[in-house]
């Protein structure tokens, strides 16, 4: 499902980590990368985020990160292009029939700022491909930049039980079918003011629903499938959840338009992508397929 991707790179030190992304991919069955570097066009209307700060050699860089791909056995074709970096990037992945888009984020988390005001952000709203997103840190030269040398391992999978959640699990489904990651369905009750009872019974539907899931994505393919059904805020339990145990990513569905035009605005998910430590797989609610292999 993963057999050509989009490998987004900025040309800093930190997006060298990325070929570690691209060799996890290389191990369920991606056979071809496209390595895309946009130069921004900064118009009148302001910021925008701009790396790296230091003039590079950008066909000396692409050329080194091209042989670094070919060394693990991929087909690379390069793209140095101009302009809008998300519009540029998606027009990329389009005409060439991608997959999905592996992009890396600077800063504590998954975003430069609090506001999301980055190129990573215009891709969470506009997109219509799988997008993976992994923390890299500026300054490590591959030590311990990206965190997904072995993404496919243990998958934490929120769910609001949204028709868009449901897309998302299918797409999971192919993923476990073909990697034997381990799945974690969790399920977050907030607080509403409401007799006992109405919440037991609300809780006793949450639990039937996530015994449901379970089974359906055992169905998908995948190897072992636990749920967790939790109380509290969703934003802190999810990322509760990532801290305390051993998931090497998040997998979360879009809405929308493009991807998440909703629910990465809101407060659960703006949270989660800013304050993760590991990679997160956003699958939009409608994902353009691309050719098969």
């Amino acid at each position: 499902m993963f057999w050509k991707i989009l490998l987004a790179t900025d040309l800093t030190p930190a997006s060298d980590e990325l070929i570690e992304c691209a060799r996890a991919f290389k191990e369920i069955g991606t056979e071809e990368v496209v390595l895309v570097h946009v130069t921004e066009v900064v118009d009148a209307t302001g910021a925008v985020e701009v790396l790296p700060v230091q003039p590079v050699d950008v066909d000396a860089v692409l050329g080194r990160q091209r042989d670094a791909l070919e060394m693990l056995g991929m087909k690379v074709a390069v793209e140095s292009l101009l302009g809008p970096p998300a519009a540029m990037l998606e027009r990329a992945a389009k005409d060439h029939g991608v997959n999905a888009i592996l992009a890396g984020s600077h800063g504590k988390g998954l975003f430069l700022s609090a506001a999301l005001g980055s190129v990573s952000r215009e891709l969470l709203r506009t997109t219509r491909h799988p997008l993976l997103l992994d923390r890299l840190d500026l300054g490590k030269t591959g030590e311990e930049g990206a965190s997904c040398r072995k993404i496919f391992s243990r998958i934490l999978f929120p769910t609001d039980y949204s028709e868009t959640a449901e897309k998302a699990l299918d797409f999971l489904g192919k993923v476990a079918l073909e990697t034997g990651c381990s799945v974690t369905l969790m399920h977050v009750m907030e607080a509403r003011d409401e007799e006992p009872e109405t919440e037991r019974r609300r809780e006793e539907e949450c639990w039937y629903l996530l015994e449901a899931k379970k089974r359906r994505l055992e169905r998908l393919g995948a190897a072992e499938v636990s749920i967790d059904l939790v109380h509290g805020r969703a934003s802190e339990e999810i990322l509760s959840s990532m801290n305390k145990g051993t998931f090497t990513a998040i997998v979360m569905g879009g809405k929308g338009k493009g991807m998440l035009t909703e629910l990465i605005l809101g407060s659960t998910a703006n949270e989660v992508a800013r304050r993760a430590t590991i990679p997160i797989l956003f699958v939009p609610a409608a994902v353009t397929e691309a050719p098969s292999s």
